[in-house]
């Protein structure tokens, strides 16, 4: 029989597609002629028993399949399972677990490869990686996991149901067929809010789990916080353990409060048309005290000794102790300046114009004149305290008087001019008189000048007439008179 030229082609065509679908079957799925292609590696895992796991099962990693598993052979302690690996899939050593799964309750066994160490920025999972050689071929058997026996799993479903009575698990039932017995709709109706719980819940889960990353940062706040709030806590339980103990000093205390209060009240009702000067002129005086900090804490300093040293001249034996000790001229009298000066002796009581371009020369180290106005500190360094606006409005005498008559204000408005202008008092004492009232504000300790609200300068003075012009409040003069 002669076969036609077309048929033989086709014959050819079936030949060569034949060939190939058995050549990429074979070696696709059966595996033939792989290892000579190098298209696989091989690597091992020891297990102490097979766990089901069988020849060509499967060999996943991160749920993919990247191989199979090959022959396996016993060992000492166990068995040794070779698994036959794609080239392409750099499966990491370190940290790699092998797991013997179930693909289901019935299904076959297969070999899970899983990572425990995170991937790098690029999503790769750093080296050395499985069959790299030597002891990086080989999964220990301390990183492998191998499922519940069937065996053992119908023996523990056993030994659980026959741990259970029938009588109590005839019990059950019935309370159970009693407790859901008509109620299908109410079932129904909390099945159908619990779906639409989970449904809510899985729209909000944007917002639940930023809650939860915050509330982690909270917690953690909390516990850095720990050693602080446990503080706290035993602080808050001694301070209120110790009001517990005086409730009823704290009750008698709130009790007389009240009347306390209004007693307070009628007090500052009475002293309310002196209480507000005192405490504006009281500015001054705490410019001054602040001005001299360094000389009152030298008083403070030399007193008690001061005060000590005197019970030496009168130690109580009925007599006096004194000693006389002459230091004239030491230290020595300060000349160098004032060589040009005429001599003026103290008979010699006539007004003169006071030099002031004189001055000791002796420079500053010199034993002469120590205290000298040549060592006055420099205007820079003196601690003169600068009132802000304000601090003295109200400061002089109350309207009417100390005690809100009329009577002082008239006495002292006598010494007013008609055009409200400065009074002069002993050629040192300039004062402002105004209404009726004196005030004195903006001490300046340099100088013993005062700055009115008005913005004049007045000098302070201590050569009298205080009383003529202050009223009530001369006595102030006691203290500021000396320190200007």
């Amino acid at each position: 029989m002669i076969l036609k030229r077309s048929v033989k082609i086709q014959l050819l065509a079936f030949l060569v597609i034949t060939v190939l679908g058995i050549s990429v079957v074979a070696v696709r799925y059966i595996g033939i002629g792989r290892g000579l292609l190098g298209r696989e590696y091989v690597a091992y895992v020891d297990l102490t028993d097979s766990g089901g796991v069988f020849t060509n099962a499967a060999v996943t990693y991160r749920g993919v399949t990247v191989g199979r598993v090959g022959p396996m052979e016993l060992t000492e302690d166990g068995i040794r399972v070779r698994l036959i690996l794609e080239r392409g899939h750099r499966i990491p050593w370190e940290g790699t677990t092998a797991v013997v799964a179930n693909r289901s309750a019935v299904g076959e066994q297969y070999i899970d490869l899983q990572p425990t160490k995170k991937p790098g920025p690029n999503g790769e999972i750093p080296g050395p990686y499985l069959g790299d050689g030597g002891k990086y071929n080989v999964i220990p058997r301390e990183r492998t996991r191998l499922p519940v026996s069937t065996a053992e799993l119908l023996r523990n479903v056993d030994a659980l149901v026959s741990s259970v009575d029938p009588k109590d698990l005839r019990v059950v039932v019935n309370e159970l067929h009693k407790a859901f017995n008509g109620s299908a709709a109410d079932l129904q109706a909390l099945l159908d809010d619990t779906d639409r719980l989970l449904k809510t819940a899985e729209e909000a889960y944007p917002d639940t789990k930023k809650l939860l990353t915050d509330g982690r940062t909270v917690l953690n706040t909390q516990r850095q916080m720990g050693g602080h709030i446990r503080q706290f806590s035993r602080n808050l339980n001694v301070l209120t353990a110790q009001l517990r103990r005086d409730d009823d000093a704290l009750r008698t205390v709130l009790d007389r409060g009240k009347p306390f209060t209004a007693e307070t009240r009628r007090l500052i009702d009475d002293l309310s048309p002196t209480l507000p000067v005192l405490l504006a002129n009281l500015t001054t005086t705490g410019q001054v005290m602040t001005s001299r900090i360094a000389g009152i804490r030298s008083l403070f300093i030399l007193y008690p000794v001061t005060v000590a040293g005197a019970f030496t001249v009168t130690p109580g034996d009925g007599t006096q102790h004194l000693g006389l000790v002459l230091n004239l001229g030491a230290p020595g009298v300060c000349t160098k300046g004032y060589e040009k000066t005429k001599r003026r002796w103290p008979q010699d009581t006539s007004k003169q114009q006071v030099r002031t371009d004189l001055g000791c020369a002796e420079p500053k180290d010199s034993d002469k004149v120590v205290r000298g106005a040549r060592n006055v500190p420099p205007e820079g360094r003196r601690p003169y305290p600068k009132v802000p606006d304000g601090a003295t409005t109200g400061a002089g005498f109350p309207a009417g008087g100390a005690d809100g008559g009329a009577e002082d204000a008239e006495e002292r408005s006598s010494e007013t001019g008609d055009d409200g202008v400065t009074t002069l008092v002993d050629d040192t004492l300039y004062v402002p008189v105004s209404a009726g009232s004196v005030q004195l504000a903006g001490y300046d300790p340099a100088t013993g000048a005062v700055y009115g609200p008005d913005g004049k300068e007045y000098l302070l003075g201590y050569g009298g007439g205080q009383q003529q012009v202050l009223g009530d409040a001369s006595w102030k003069m006691l203290l500021l008179g000396p320190l200007s």
